[in-house]
């Protein structure tokens, strides 16, 4: 059962036709179904134990014993019985069906084998297509089986109704052997943090045939609690249900957020707000940029050296000190909101955001696509100035 945290056992007679179904669906090969391929769900065949044929799923029962000093019911509990009629043969595509949907334990808790080592987490269950709901990730810092049983316990109000919505809570250590995981979703990389908890719809991300993948620059469904008090929780959810939370971007310097940054230097925790709420009166102009080497951006190196030329021309000319604000941000390492521009780039991106309100930016805003070919610094500057001398013209017939 472990790591996945649940089990389907078939009780059949030998040889009659569920049970020949469910030799072929426990078969499956990632070609043939990739969906239930993923959902790594161990099956069983308990045969000719009962006269009447009917499937089960088992989930993991743990910690019984402090649900019950809490005056709690203990999860998953009962099992979960395939609706059928006696006699009647199960169809394949409602069994793969029922099953997609209910081999999830309503907490996914991480335990150790026999030998005291950790399982590895079974990512494509809960990232792969067999979730199309979501994920409710718990990082801790510890999982001694108090840790998990108290977060599981504080967020137990919660569990049953979200996962009816198909979003599928699992708990992920904060260790060395999920670093490269984390940093890979760049989420988790706070260590002093020991409890954060991360949402997401897995349908944002899903992409659709008009919305290309590369345009793509974080699941906007995704949020964050860091504070597993009763009232945080409460508020939380009470939020999420509203749909009143803000999203959470991610960024692969999470963990560096309370440092110093340089000026203009934009990371997915604040680029919103440094955008889009900056001084009304001012022009923005912020260059995205593919730092990280293995995405690809052979221009971005060399795109950066030009764009601090840029910046320290703009801060030394007191026209253009006054009128503009000059900005960059990593894609590589911060996920963000802004779909004009490619998550894949072959040289770097300039988008002009107005002068204005939060709205007004951005209804206006536009990708400097000309400028952005030639990323020469006279070309920017001309670019800059021409775009500011604009506007001055167009507040001043207003």
């Amino acid at each position: 059962m472990e790591p996945f945290g649940a089990v389907c056992v078939g009780y059949v007679k030998k040889n009659s036709p569920n049970h020949r179904m469910l030799k072929q669906l426990a078969a499956v090969t990632k070609e043939e179904d990739e969906a239930f391929f993923d959902l790594q769900l161990p099956m069983a065949g308990a045969i000719d134990w009962n006269e009447t044929e009917s499937l089960h799923i088992v989930k993991r029962v743990w910690a019984q014993r402090l649900w019950e000093m809490s005056d709690m019911t203990g999860l998953d509990l009962d099992p979960v019985i395939f609706p059928s009629k006696p006699g009647k043969a199960w169809k394949r595509k409602d069994v793969r069906q029922w099953l997609l949907r209910n081999s999830y334990p309503t907490m996914n808790y991480r335990l150790t084998n026999e030998r005291l080592k950790m399982h590895p987490f079974p990512w494509d269950k809960y990232f792969g297509k067999a979730n199309a709901g979501g994920v409710g990730l718990v990082f801790l810092s510890d999982i001694d089986i108090g840790v998990q049983f108290r977060a599981t316990r504080d967020l137990r109000p919660h569990l049953d109704l979200l996962t009816k919505e198909g979003i599928h809570f699992t708990i992920l250590e904060k260790s060395e052997k999920t670093l490269e995981m984390r940093q890979a979703m760049k989420l988790g990389l706070d260590e002093s943090i020991d409890h954060e908890l991360i949402l997401i719809s897995q349908d944002a991300g899903r992409g659709t045939e008009d919305k290309l993948p590369n345009f793509w620059h974080g699941n906007p469904k995704k949020y964050r609690l860091t504070n597993f008090s009763k009232t945080s929780i409460e508020s939380f959810f009470a939020a999420y249900n509203e749909n009143r939370l803000p999203t959470y971007w991610a960024s692969s310097e999470e963990g560096r957020r309370n440092k110093k940054r340089k000026a203009g230097n934009l990371a997915a925790w604040n680029f919103d707000e440094s955008v889009y709420e900056a001084n009304k009166h001012l022009s923005i102009f912020v260059a995205f940029f593919n730092d990280d080497p293995k995405h690809g951006c052979q221009e971005c190196k060399h795109g950066r050296e030009v764009w601090e030329q840029v910046t320290k021309e703009v801060q030394a000319t007191k026209v253009l000190r006054s009128a503009v604000w000059v900005a960059s941000l990593d894609q590589s390492a911060h996920e963000h909101g802004e779909d004009l521009v490619a998550g894949k780039l072959a040289q770097p991106v300039i988008v002009f955001y107005p002068p204005g309100n939060a709205e007004k930016r951005k209804k206006r805003r536009r990708v400097l696509h000309q400028v952005s070919e030639s990323f020469t610094k006279d070309s920017i500057l001309k670019g800059i100035r021409d775009l500011v001398e604009v506007e001055d013209e167009e507040e001043e017939e207003l």
